[in-house]
């Protein structure tokens, strides 16, 4: 029984860590869609086993969490129209979270009776995750991706999931990086600082048209 499921865990992990590189290596927006919709699927698949055979709450969490994940890149697959419109996007993100979150935290107090703190890594990574899926700007994206990637390939590390430690350290953490480097990416200093301008100068804009509208009404009154 124990070399059948370890068997089982590796087809798994191997199943993810291929489907991860096709992520990558695909050209096609949805080809990719369909290789990370099957490298989450086996990361699931592989935390449904260790739960059965261990009970831990790490694997129940994890199972979870890739289960809405997995569902939700197939909604997204199946329906089209969730990425041409950014509300849609959105809600669909917020409604993933919120079932990961409530679903997660439900069952590990209805398990145990207590939250563990390694568990609340993979809903920060969704959460990461999610907030770059609502993005309509690239660079915004990667930054969360690459976030996100770091945290959940933590929480592998922790698990012993290695199928999901090496699909985000290749097609999360690996691939934006090379997308930052190739897209020219501007520091995140950078661009918190041109946020900075840009509100003085809007502000400064604003002062002025008061100022020049004030200046009109005074010269009015004195005109009449």
């Amino acid at each position: 029984m124990i070399a059948q499921a370890l068997a089982l865990s590796t087809a798994f992990q191997l199943t993810s860590a291929v489907a991860s590189v096709g992520r990558v290596k695909t050209a096609s927006y949805v080809a990719s869609r369909r290789f990370n919709a099957l490298a989450l699927g086996a990361v699931a698949s592989d935390f449904a086993l260790k739960y059965l055979c261990t009970g831990g709450i790490d694997f129940l969490v994890g199972l979870i969490v890739f289960v809405v994940l997995t569902a939700r890149t197939l909604l997204i697959l199946g329906v089209s129209k969730i990425e041409e419109s950014t509300l849609r996007r959105r809600i669909a993100c917020a409604i993933a979270f919120l079932v990961c979150a409530t679903a997660s935290i439900a069952s590990q107090l209805y398990v145990s009776g207590a939250l563990r703190s390694m568990t609340l890594l993979p809903l920060l990574g969704i959460g990461l995750g999610c907030l770059g899926e609502a993005s309509n700007q690239m660079f915004v994206r990667r930054r969360y991706v690459l976030g996100m990637g770091c945290i959940m390939a933590i929480f592998g590390l922790s698990t012993n999931a290695w199928g999901l430690v090496f699909k985000n350290v290749v097609s999360d953490v690996g691939a934006t990086l090379y997308a930052v480097i190739k897209y020219r990416d501007p520091p995140l200093l950078t661009e918190y600082v041109r946020r900075d301008e840009r509100a003085a100068g809007r502000l400064a804009l604003h002062s002025s048209s008061a100022r020049c509208s004030g200046s009109v009404d005074m010269g009015s009154r004195k005109t009449a």
